[in-house]
């Protein structure tokens, strides 16, 4: 838990945000740093299924960031808090742009 907790406040802190909600100056990315105020809520809270929907929103919310390499980045970091037990796949530059690259099927 005190690794993702830091891993929020990390996330925040890049995206200009303050941990006090009332401070925020209304940037577009209010509503990114909403979903992630409310994921480190959850998670203290001890609520992993909200804790797991506040990331996925906060990752829906993404548009904001108008820098394509730090969008992906900060997304790759919100999956690895989502499913911190998925494997990390090197990401292509078709997939940062936005383009679905088909994976192989395998055979039997």
């Amino acid at each position: 838990m005190q690794k993702d907790l830091k891993a929020l406040d990390a996330l925040v802190a890049d995206l200009g945000g303050s941990s006090d909600a009332g401070r925020r100056s209304g940037s577009p990315c209010d509503l990114l740093l909403e979903h992630l105020d409310a994921a480190r809520r959850n998670l203290l809270g001890s609520m992993p299924g909200e804790y797991r929907l506040s990331l996925q929103q906060a990752k829906d919310a993404l548009s904001c960031i108008s820098d394509k390499n730090k969008r992906a980045e900060i997304k790759g970091k919100l999956q690895s808090l989502i499913d911190p037990g998925a494997p990390k796949q090197p990401s292509s530059p078709a997939e940062n742009a936005g383009f679905v690259v088909p994976r192989p099927v395998p055979l039997t």
